[in-house]
């Protein structure tokens, strides 16, 4: 679920995403602010988040890619998508307590899917990139296949397009 819809905990929206979501305790939290030709976030994480001391894990680290990915194509047509496919390769270690930054733009688009690619890096250092496919959630796709979907879902992904009021 994107940042700018993951209002707050009092809403009405559902959405707890751990990467975006400001109210989630345990999420990243990471926000994003456009960049170039997409866009960005800044981030220094903690010991929570190490798999050996000193070093994020790497579900971590593909999790903080997946989400700046999906950011870039929410933020790029808004409208929500799910990721169907996403290829990492890491670089080197990501340590805890160092900022790093992590940017990701739209590379292709159709009318029913994006691809995006991004990376984390330590100032020119190459952490990790990835590449990723997402399927777009737009309102036809809602209506064919909503069925399928959990309702809160259905509901939220409304909420984030911007047409809660529609196909209800």
């Amino acid at each position: 679920m994107p940042e700018s819809a993951s209002i707050d905990s009092e809403s009405d929206n559902p959405s707890n995403c751990f990467g975006c979501a400001q109210h989630n305790p345990i999420g990243l939290r990471l926000v994003f602010e456009k960049n170039g030709n997409g866009f960005a976030t800044r981030l220094t994480l903690g010991v929570d988040y190490e798999s050996f001391p000193g070093v994020i894990h790497g579900g971590i680290v593909a999790t903080i890619l997946d989400e700046t990915l999906a950011q870039a194509v929410y933020r790029a047509g808004l409208v929500s998508a799910f990721t169907a496919g996403l290829r990492i390769r890491y670089g080197r270690p990501m340590e805890t307590g160092v900022e790093y930054t992590a940017h990701a733009e739209i590379t292709k688009r159709d009318e029913h899917s994006v691809r995006a690619s991004g990376q984390i890096l330590h100032g020119r250092d190459l952490v990790a990139a990835a590449d990723g496919t997402f399927h777009l959630l737009t309102d036809k796709v809602l209506v064919e296949h909503g069925r399928h979907l959990p309702n809160r879902l259905v509901t939220a992904l409304r909420i984030a397009n911007g047409t809660a009021a529609q196909g209800e």
